[in-house]
């Protein structure tokens, strides 16, 4: 790597002096002292280019040194689309093992992801890592927090990485992990960047929100010097006094910038301060012209490379003697314009000046000294890395070396677990391929479906599926079978990923009868094997199980039985759905096993997910939450977390945890940060609506209407978050709003499922019973109306059990919850309307069995199904069964911080308050403490006699008490008709 150096317990000393700052020396300072008394944490250092934060922090690194502490910097690059993934942390760990080998070692020892970050394996003369050998994200991330831990050890540690605005996706997360890991590590953060380049859409304005809500960082914004600093700092840097109007001049064209008044203070030094030029650029490059032409030249030379270039790389392309070299790199050191180097490179002392350089250079000297850079990197004579090559022959429209470089980056950084700097290297790569060069053994094919991979490892399924159509289309009629073929794989497995199962049924079909005359082989044995997934997701489980057992035996014959890992965890799922899930929960923990001896990580994280939902729909939800968890672990240290199955086995472990009422542990995992992708963040946000919905949190509603234009790209969202959504819509008051809602994603799921029958119409039936029985409340004089709807919901709902289910196939335990939900929330519809009303007996046993049903383990709808219960029981007389159904559904609300709950089973009445009664709850309490008869409450309140009841159970309920009665006496004692 070509910048591996960072600066370690030799901070170089900078010629400028430092000027105020007092306040955010402090709280950098501060910093430093609690991470010595092991509280560690970090500093966001944000202002203007040449406001003075490299400066600051060199004082910083100063003080820390001066307390004991090894001062470790990483520096971002701006390598313009592309770069290297993790170059900070590169660069400190290459320092350090130039430094401390000894230490390294050690390092290494304990932590080896820490070795694919050094300068050294990530180089052109490195060996490309094969794919079975790429980096686990999670393992790195967990190495780099593990090494700067262990460093600490012996001396506490300041980490500072500069420039984060140049930062890639992949440090941008590497640095909000470290973030969110600080606890009592000897280790202070400082990140510093650019806040005048934050425009809107800059990539690092949500991860600076994200990290700043973290109670371990704080934000020091570098503001200009006022009028009075700047005045001092001016007379500190001039050797011969100004005339106040050359001084003012000055002072107002620097407005307070230290960088720029430190230039024009250099300028005016060097003659007529009238010919100070206006432009900044200018301005910077007035420092050039009273050097020799080698070091004019030099610099431009040092300035192509970037910001810093290693002594062997510009002693290559400067193509100088030693002598002239040295003389012209003196010359540029006294000048101010370089540093004076820490070890065997150079760097322009501020970007802006290197910016300036650059972008003097005429057209065609930018173009040769690029292809300089190309030819020394190529020749692999210099050290360098893929990224750096890639950029230099782009600039020098090098297309053909541009093309290979770039397919090499895409891979190291697909190494290193940095997906997301892979596809864009990639997708790069796809433009120049018309420009590769003729000897190139790099496959267009091969190509798009690695680009496809890394789209999907980021979380970009929608990217990847266009890429491969486009593919598909842009073939000629004529290309060879496999070729077609080998892009009809991958498209049906993200097909079937994002749910649209037709077109992974068309691709994979297609791809079938391509490959069926070709001889035995791994890929032949694959299309066998997503066949067979594909069949089984569409209900046919006849083709499923002999396509699986097909792939089995093309793979034997191939000699590579573990090709079709796929086909054996199909046969599993089978299984399940044919009614034996103890012997498919072995064959998936065996095939598990199998996958992660042989490096199969996809079949791994889908064995293990398909073993935790096997346990879910059967209703083992404690073993469901354990075989998730693990297999959301597993998927993160195989850097699958966002793939398939990977990031589906995280969102199924935060409904296990909501369903076993571990809410606070459903929100962690939940919970979203800025290394979450934007199409996972969403899906996770549906997720919390369930425990923000359940809270009370009504504003659910909105947000989840606001996440619509994610609905279509995974419909588990809004099949997901529709019921959170209508709970909040129902406290609003709002049916007809949530009836809409209902009626959206129906449609929108029959679209996706190609079926009016689709399994999650029994719960949206149930929820529009539910939201009819609210109506009938609140508009008796539709009672007809609202009946034959709800008939009309019960027919669906029961027509979809009867139907939804492919043959074979058995209804797991959360379906016949529901089953039962929809039935009871029937009788109590008839019941609140007066209209074919059921006995009490049947209300009560309906609601009993939907007790039970939900008894599984899904506490919040149990307590729920308690509360319209304990209602069925106290119109049935039984009062005492009835208040021992809203303890116990009370007991439910308080432990889960329920407000919704809890105000209906009335357990936040204190002495039996009135906050938990509603206000027409307090208007029938009223009229009943005067005496008044249901019939009398029901003509004067205008609502039927049937609602009456209703509102005289839950008074009764959430007083505590037996009768009427007694609700008066409670009432009166309680002042609780104090408003009469």
């Amino acid at each position: 790597m070509s910048a591996p150096g960072a600066k370690m317990d030799d901070v170089p000393w900078n010629s400028t002096p430092l000027v105020g700052r007092s306040s955010e020396m402090a709280t950098l300072l501060s910093a430093v002292d609690d991470a010595k008394t092991r509280r560690a944490g970090a500093v966001l250092l944000s202002g203007d280019a040449g406001v003075g934060k490299t400066r600051l922090l060199d004082e910083v690194a100063t003080g820390a040194h001066e307390r004991g502490f090894g001062v470790l910097v990483g520096h971002c690059t701006d390598f313009g689309d592309a770069g290297l993934p993790y170059q900070p942390f590169s660069e400190i760990f290459g320092r350090l093992a130039g430094d401390r080998p000894d230490l390294v070692e050690g390092v290494l020892t304990n932590f080896p992801a820490i070795g694919r970050l050094l300068p050294a394996h990530r180089l052109l003369s490195a060996q490309p890592a094969p794919q079975e050998g790429q980096l686990d994200r999670a393992a790195l991330f967990d190495a780099v927090l593990g090494a700067f831990t262990a460093l600490a050890t012996s001396e506490p540690q300041l980490v500072i990485i500069e420039d984060a605005h140049w930062a890639d996706d992949s440090t941008r997360d590497l640095i909000g992990f470290l973030i969110t890991r600080l606890t009592s590590q000897r280790l202070a953060l400082v990140v510093s960047y650019r806040s005048d380049d934050l425009h809107r859409r800059h990539p690092l304005r949500r991860p600076i929100a994200e990290w700043s809500r973290n109670p371990r960082v704080r934000r020091v914004n570098l503001l200009p010097h006022d009028a009075d600093e700047a005045r001092t700092l001016l007379h500190l840097l001039l050797t011969d006094p100004l005339s106040p109007a050359e001084e003012r001049r000055i002072l107002e064209r620097a407005g307070g910038n230290a960088f720029f008044t430190e230039e024009l203070a250099a300028a005016a030094s060097m003659g007529d301060g009238d010919a100070v030029p206006p432009d900044l650029a200018d301005l910077l490059l007035v420092r050039l012209d009273p050097l020799s032409d080698e070091a004019r030249q030099v610099a431009r030379v040092i300035a192509v490379a970037g910001r810093r270039v290693p002594h062997d790389l510009l002693t290559a392309v400067a193509k100088l003697p030693d002598r002239e070299l040295d003389d012209a790199l003196r010359e540029l050191i006294d000048a101010h314009i370089i540093d004076v180097p820490t070890s065997d490179r150079y760097y322009f002392r501020h970007a802006l000046l290197a910016e300036a350089v650059y972008d003097d250079l005429l057209p065609g000297e930018r173009v040769r000294q690029h292809a300089a850079y190309v030819q020394e990197l190529e020749s692999q004579t210099v050290a360098g890395t893929a990224a750096e090559l890639a950029g230099h022959a782009t600039r020098s429209h090098d297309l053909a070396t541009a093309f290979e470089a770039r397919v090499r980056a895409g891979q190291e950084a697909l190494s290193v677990a940095a997906p997301q700097e892979a596809l864009k290297h990639y997708e790069m790569a796809l433009e120049l391929f018309p420009n590769a060069a003729p000897t190139s053994t790099i496959d267009k094919t091969w190509l798009i479906v690695d680009t496809a991979m890394a789209a999907t490892l980021s979380s970009q399924h929608l990217r990847a599926v266009k890429l491969l159509r486009k593919a598909l289309v842009d073939l000629p009629p004529d290309a060879p079978k496999l070729q077609r073929a080998e892009l009809l794989l991958p498209l049906a497995d993200i097909a079937l990923v994002i749910d649209q199962d037709s077109e992974a049924s068309e691709a994979i079909s297609q791809a079938l009868k391509l490959v069926q005359d070709e001889p035995a082989s791994v890929f032949k044995a694959q299309v066998a094997s997503l066949y067979a997934r594909v069949s089984d997701a569409l209900g046919r489980p006849m083709d499923a199980e002999r396509w699986a057992h097909k792939a089995l035996e093309i793979a034997r014959e191939a000699g590579q039985e573990s090709a079709a890992s796929d086909a054996g965890i199909t046969l599993a799922q089978l299984r399940r759905r044919a009614g034996d899930p103890e012997t498919a929960a072995k064959q998936l923990e065996e095939a598990a096993v199998r996958a992660q001896l042989t490096g199969d990580s996809p079949a791994e994280v889908r064995s293990r997910f398909l073993l935790g939902s096997t346990h879910y729909e059967q209703g083992d939800l404690l073993n469901a939450k354990a075989a998730l968890s693990f297999a959301a672990k597993r998927a993160g240290e195989l850097g699958r977390q966002w793939a398939a199955y990977g990031f589906d086995a995280r969102r199924m472990l935060a409904l296990t945890q909501f369903m076993l009422g571990e809410w606070d542990d459903a929100a962690a995992t939940a919970r979203t940060d800025a290394m979450t992708p934007a199409a996972a963040a969403a899906a996770l946000r549906a997720v919390d609506f369930s425990v923000r919905s359940g809270r009370g949190d009504t504003a659910v509603a909105e947000e989840f209407e606001l996440s619509r234009k994610w609905w279509d790209l995974d419909v588990m969202l809004p099949i997901i978050g529709l019921q959170p959504a209508v709970d909040a819509y129902r406290m609003l008051d709002k049916p007809a709003e949530a009836e809409k809602l209902i009626a959206d994603v129906s449609a929108l799921c029959a679209d996706v499922f190609q079926t009016e029958w689709f399994y999650a119409r029994i719960r949206f039936s149930a929820l529009g019973l539910q939201l009819l029985c609210h109506r009938a409340v609140s508009e008796p004089s539709a009672a007809a109306e609202l009946v034959a709807r709800g008939a009309e919901l019960l027919n669906l709902g029961q027509a979809t059990a009867e139907k939804g289910l492919p043959p074979g196939r058995l209804m797991g335990v959360e379906g016949l919850a529901w089953i039962a939900r929809l039935e009871s929330e029937w009788d109590r519809l008839r019941w609140l309307a007066g209209i074919d009303a059921p006995t009490p007996e049947e209300h009560v046993a309906a609601w009993q069995r939907t007790t039970d049903a939900f008894g599984y383990g899904y506490v919040y709808e149990q307590a729920w199904s308690r509360v319209r219960l304990s209602a069925a029981l106290r119109a049935a007389g039984r009062v005492a069964e009835a208040n021992e159904q809203t303890a116990l559904a009370a007991d439910v609300g308080r432990e889960l911080n329920s407000r919704p709950l809890l105000e209906e089973a009335g357990g936040v009445v204190n002495n039996g308050g009135a906050s938990a009664l509603t206000s027409r709850e307090t208007e029938v309490l009223r009229l009943l403490a005067e005496g008044r008869t249901n019939r009398q409450l029901a003509r004067e309140l205008y609502i039927s006699e049937k609602t009456v009841s209703v509102h005289v159970s839950n008074i009764l309920a959430k007083l505590g008490v037996r009768s009427r009665t007694e609700a008066a006496a409670v009432a009166r004692r309680d002042g609780l008709l104090d408003g009469d």
